[in-house]
């Protein structure tokens, strides 16, 4: 099997020299030989301008041009290393200006895990942090929901019409079971972890307990809809802006049914 990676981020002033030679003396300590360069297995090429390429015979050999090319990009090897009594490795390393890629190929998925972990210390290389997903799409999400209210008279008897409608619609609903802690109780937890569409029905009253649960809905990377009585305010820093927000008046949640049949993943029937 092949497992390739790719990175964006490594130090610009990064010693390449040492970085392959850190590799290799990991290699050499736990027992590999190779570095040897065949027509068929091993590559060692080096970019030195844009009108010249040099490749090398070996790995030695490669490590001295580094030594004298140090900027010498973009450069690749390919090389097999085989060790007495376990499995042999092969790896690719390609490194440019923006981006460093690796393969590895072997039998063993644990070996290429250890292979890839090393040199990703060697290079020091990492990807920038991605700070919000891509905005999750309706039409990805399965028709389960979980629906998160208060079980106030008020709000549970909003909660069943609105259960009873999306029911009908073909989804799967679970609730919270009548929690309202300041901690997510487990089985509120799972409940919410099991389900696509993080449903939030807001009505009067304390609505801090169901905006931590969306929060968590969130972070889950659920698809986050907020259906919230008209007049109401609350705090909407504790989920961000990125969520479907539909409200109706009060006592007449069926005046947002239509807009919530274009939110939700409603197929046709």
């Amino acid at each position: 099997m092949e497992d390739s990676r790719s990175y964006s981020v490594y130090p610009s002033d990064l010693n390449l020299q040492m970085a392959f030679r850190h590799f290799a003396e990991f290699l050499a300590t736990n027992g590999y030989k190779g570095g040897k360069r065949t027509l068929q297995d091993h590559t060692f090429r080096l970019k030195l301008s844009p009108y010249r390429t040099v490749l090398a015979d070996n790995l030695d050999e490669f490590l001295r041009l580094l030594e004298q090319f140090p900027n010498a990009l973009p450069l690749e090897i390919h090389t097999n290393w085989e060790k007495r009594g376990d499995n042999s490795f092969a790896n690719y390393i390609y490194v440019s200006r923006s981006e460093l890629m690796i393969s590895v190929r072997s039998d063993d998925l644990m070996l290429n895990s250890a292979i890839h972990d090393k040199l990703k210390e060697c290079f020091r290389a990492s990807n920038p942090h991605q700070a919000c997903a891509e905005r999750l799409s309706k039409y990805d999400q399965k028709k389960s929901v979980f629906l998160a209210h208060r079980f106030d008279e008020y709000g549970k008897k909003q909660a069943e019409i609105l259960n009873e409608f999306l029911t009908r619609l073909g989804f799967d609903i679970k609730e919270g079971a009548g929690y309202e802690a300041k901690d997510i109780p487990e089985k509120v937890v799972t409940r919410i972890r099991s389900q696509d569409i993080f449903l939030c029905l807001v009505t009067p009253g304390d609505a801090n307990w169901i905006l931590s649960e969306a929060a968590f809905a969130k972070g889950c990377n659920k698809y986050l809809v907020v259906v919230c009585e008209a007049d109401i305010s609350f705090n909407k820093g504790i989920i961000g802006g990125d969520y479907e927000h539909l409200s109706f008046p009060r006592d007449n949640i069926e005046k947002c049914f239509s807009d919530l049949v274009y939110a939700l993943p409603v197929l046709p029937i």
